[in-house]
């Protein structure tokens, strides 16, 4: 019998209690900021983290923030926009406000709470997916979320069972994760070498080549119903985009429709975001797929002529020389966007269209070798991942109190 065997049959034989994490977590709050405030005072030097994104955005010092609120406790960051996320901290943190966070005066009970939200993450991402164009929680998802709270003595276990085997499973694929990335820095430099050409190619200005409008914004009660909607996050985890990538559903007007209609060969950006980084990412829709709009964090760019194949869209806004112009180009309010007008200035290469389907046919070939997680390392670093997650639930899987036995079967000796 392990050591966490014998603390449950000794501390909770008869199950662990439930609990609201509201009820048994200090929820802490975030700071009023903007993106460009942030983009202002940044400070490499900085002792202050303000977290935005689900990222370390900017270093900052207190003075620069004099009116933040500032955890220095460990604490669990919930990310509430975009990818959903939650970070575990223990050093000087704020954040922005449209995030919260969770902490307690033990502090092996907030990395218990880490974990436990962790291995619970799809639950909160299908319920982001389900509020509108971009993914969100509200705040009542997490604070009404019941988490197994059992004795002290079992959560300091399982949380040094899961950091050891956290260390273990990190050093296992540190070695891939390398290989694996020396790869793609590969497949990158000769993306960027196919797609950089000399003087004797024609650049044309995007506004010559698409016309620009922005996507649909709409409450939630129309959501869940209705015609495809591509989401924000559609756009941004995808360079290509197929019929079956479109799960969301949006109720239209004819209008709406006819408007913002989406179809093969059409380009969307992503239109603002936290930070620069995140915004001008592209998707091409490949397929015909009928009646289907596109949210309002996205711009479409629809072509006006035949010189571009989709395909070919798919790689040649990735190139460095795009993504230099995009960040150089985002405008900062609250959050930083980009516009239609700045895209259409951008001077796009476009070589013939045969000299477009022999790049697309290398590229297709290389990132297939790279990105296939059916074979080689990219498979071998999921494995792993899913070894730690299947551990992960099973230390984490308890019997409510009252219930005879644990689902995990850990005490059929009792």
């Amino acid at each position: 019998m392990s050591k966490l065997d014998e603390l449950i049959k000794e501390y909770c034989p008869d199950g662990v209690e439930y609990k609201r994490i509201k009820d048994e977590y200090q929820r802490l709050k975030g700071t009023t900021i903007t993106a460009g405030k942030m983009k202002e005072i940044e400070n490499p030097r900085g002792e202050i983290k303000i977290i935005a994104g689900g990222k370390t955005v900017v270093m900052a010092n207190e003075s620069d923030i004099p009116n933040a609120n500032i955890t220095r406790v460990p604490a669990v960051l919930v990310q509430s926009r975009g990818i959903i996320d939650f970070i575990y901290y223990d050093e000087p943190f704020t954040f922005k406000n449209e995030m919260w966070a969770y902490t307690c005066k033990e502090n092996v009970s907030v990395k218990f709470l880490y974990y436990v939200l962790k291995n619970n993450i799809s639950y909160f991402q299908d319920a982001a997916s389900r509020t509108g164009s971009l993914p969100q929680i509200s705040l009542p998802i997490t604070e009404e979320f019941k988490v197994p709270v059992p004795p002290l003595e079992v959560q300091c276990e399982i949380v040094r069972v899961l950091d050891s085997f956290t260390s273990l499973t990190a050093e296992l694929t540190k070695e891939l994760a390398k290989e694996l990335t020396a790869r793609k820095k590969q497949y990158e430099y000769y993306r960027n070498q196919l797609l950089s050409y000399d003087d004797q190619i024609e650049k044309i200005p995007m506004g010559e080549l698409f016309d620009f409008r922005n996507g649909l914004s709409k409450g939630k009660e129309y959501f869940g119903k209705g015609i495809p909607f591509i989401r924000y996050t559609d756009v941004y985890n995808h360079r290509a985009l197929r019929k079956k990538d479109i799960t969301a559903l949006v109720e239209c007007t004819d209008k709406e429709k006819e408007n913002l209609k989406v179809s093969r060969g059409d380009v969307l950006f992503t239109r603002t975001s936290e930070t620069a980084e995140d915004v001008g990412w592209s998707s091409v829709m490949l397929d015909e797929i009928g009646e289907c709009v596109f949210n309002g964090f996205t711009i479409k760019a629809t072509p006006k002529t035949n010189k571009l194949l989709p395909e070919y869209c798919a790689y040649c806004f990735t190139t460095n020389d795009f993504r230099k112009y995009v960040t150089s180009h985002c405008a900062f309010t609250t959050r930083a966007s980009l516009t239609g007008n700045s895209l259409s200035e951008y001077k796009l290469s476009v070589p013939s269209i045969m000299v477009q389907k022999k790049i697309v046919d290398v590229l297709d070939n290389f990132e297939s070798i790279c990105s296939d997680l059916n074979i080689g390392l990219p498979a071998e670093i999921e494995a792993r991942q899913k070894q730690y997650e299947f551990y992960r639930d099973a230390l984490l899987t308890f019997a409510e109190k009252g219930e005879t036995i644990f689902k995990t079967d850990r005490q059929t000796e009792a």
